[in-house]
């Protein structure tokens, strides 16, 4: 059998999640990145300012903890930082005072599959893309948690697809389409 052209399935989800890791990552880069590094070492520089604005928001949740959009922003800084368990509940802080913030759900559904918590995961985008079937992160997202946390590839395809229909140019935070990220997929399982 012939396999030029094709990638091993372990490649693909390892190619996969890269792109996804990278994307998130990107958010983060982009605001440590603004200002120059007065420390030699770039990466502890990005922790001591990432801390620092950690403690900020902390304060300012303490200070006004009836703020929604400071439970928001603290949200992002633990998702940016990669610490899923502190933002899952600053997130379901912040819901609580601005409930059915579409955004909020699905960077909350985000934290819950890199928690583990892949129904949550699941639970959470079906309830944004109820609200609104072209929300377009909220169905990607899905797609992901599909693919990566259940291992349910026809399913995120199916996702994925759906998501074409609504955008058309749809692309992963990498930056690849998602018509040629399904591609991919589809060229696997013919195998």
């Amino acid at each position: 059998m012939e396999t030029t052209g094709y990638v091993k399935k372990q490649t693909l989800y390892l190619t996969i999640i890269a792109a996804l890791v990278i994307g998130f990552v990107g958010g983060v880069g982009y605001s440590v990145y603004r200002s120059p590094a007065v420390n030699a070492d770039p990466h502890a520089h990005q922790q001591q300012q990432a801390a620092e604005i950690i403690a900020s928001l902390e304060k300012a949740t303490e200070q006004n903890p009836k703020d929604g959009n400071a439970w928001v922003q603290l949200g992002h800084a633990y998702f940016d930082t990669g610490q899923a368990p502190k933002a899952i509940a600053a997130y379901l802080k912040a819901l609580e005072l601005l409930p059915g913030d579409l955004n909020v759900m699905t960077d909350l559904g985000v934290m819950y599959h890199q928690d583990k918590q892949h129904g949550k995961a699941i639970e959470l985008f079906d309830q944004v893309l109820t609200a609104n079937p072209q929300h377009e992160q909220a169905r990607f997202n899905k797609g992901v948690v599909l693919l990566t946390g259940l291992q349910d590839t026809k399913a995120a395809l199916a996702e994925w697809k759906i998501l074409l229909q609504y955008h058309p140019m749809a692309a992963a935070p990498s930056g690849k389409m998602v018509g040629d990220l399904i591609d991919q997929l589809e060229k696997e399982q013919a195998k």
